[in-house]
């Protein structure tokens, strides 16, 4: 029986889509604990052993995640363990100690494998490029465009950053950013929120390709090391039943037929709900058959 012990962290993990992986990644686990025999096996739900690092805001909601990640494997065995941080990921003076705070045990921990769930991030001001924000003052309406970026992309990239990093020495590391159709296709009114899953996307491609990769003193050449080692995928949940999506519903100040789309489509429970789409990702970690730095889509699997 393999001794492999593993590490996920995932921010935003008090609700939603995030609780949601959580949950899915302790079912896998322990579903699949009696059939690793292998123990030079690196997958992270290959793990005898795995620790969860959950980040949000509120610590009531994660120790809601928390507990209810206990209670997935049963029979009081510690298979699946748990730490929360409450954080506000926002908060960019404080960033990075406690990026550093969480990231920092990795060095004294002997563990087969590392996964980063990058999934914290807010909608932001709703509104028209030229509009965002006109009914306040240019100063408060830059504070909010600033503390928006911030918070889905100064904050999500620094703790990309900092957890490659840190786990350098892990056999086996996967960072998956929670991506969206809007990194990809605009979505009039949104343009914060788009640009914000654009510039992750981008960042997370370069970052995957930056590993592809070895510089020598004449330029960069293909890496001898093992491609597996280090991969990263860009995911687009699809349009899943949230909060935000509730605020997409009912907000006078997205376009209209978002608006019509986002109502509708809940009102007839068309939505994808977060259960359905964390299990569609970490099937794509089981198989880890996708090209690393890809934008992979939910209605793509």
């Amino acid at each position: 029986m393999s001794s492999a012990k593993g590490l996920v962290v995932i921010s935003g993990a008090s609700r939603g889509i995030g609780r949601a992986i959580a949950l899915a990644l302790a079912d896998a686990t322990c579903a699949n604990r009696d059939k690793v025999s292998d123990e030079s096996s690196s997958s992270i739900l290959s793990s005898q052993h795995l620790h969860m690092v959950l980040m949000a805001r509120s610590a009531s909601s994660l120790q809601e995640t928390a507990d209810m990640v206990q209670q997935r494997c049963g029979n009081g065995d510690a298979i699946v363990t748990t730490t929360c941080h409450e954080m506000d990921l926002a908060n960019i003076d404080s960033l990075p100690q406690n990026v550093k705070k969480i990231l920092e045990p990795l060095a004294n921990e002997n563990y087969n494998s590392c996964l980063l769930i990058n999934n914290a991030g807010s909608l932001g001001p709703l509104g028209k490029v030229t509009s965002i924000c006109d009914e306040e003052s240019p100063t408060v309406a830059l504070r909010r465009w600033k503390d928006t970026i911030d918070f889905n992309v100064t904050s999500s990239l620094w703790l990309t950053s900092q957890f490659a990093k840190a786990t350098s020495h892990v056999p086996h590391v996967r960072v998956i950013n929670i991506s969206s159709l809007c990194a990809i296709d605009p979505f009039p009114t949104m343009s914060l929120y788009c640009a914000g899953k654009a510039a992750r996307d981008m960042f997370h491609a370069v970052l995957a390709k930056e590993h592809a990769q070895q510089t020598d003193g004449e330029g960069t050449t293909p890496s001898t090391s093992n491609p597996a080692q280090f991969k990263v995928l860009n995911y687009a949940p699809g349009a899943c039943s949230t909060e935000m999506t509730d605020i997409l519903a009912d907000s006078a100040d997205l376009d209209g037929g978002l608006q019509q789309f986002f109502s509708t489509s809940r009102d007839k429970k068309q939505l994808v709900r977060p259960d359905d789409t964390a299990a569609k990702l970490v099937g794509l970690l089981m198989k880890d058959e996708f090209e690393s730095g890809s934008h992979v889509d939910y209605w793509d699997v």
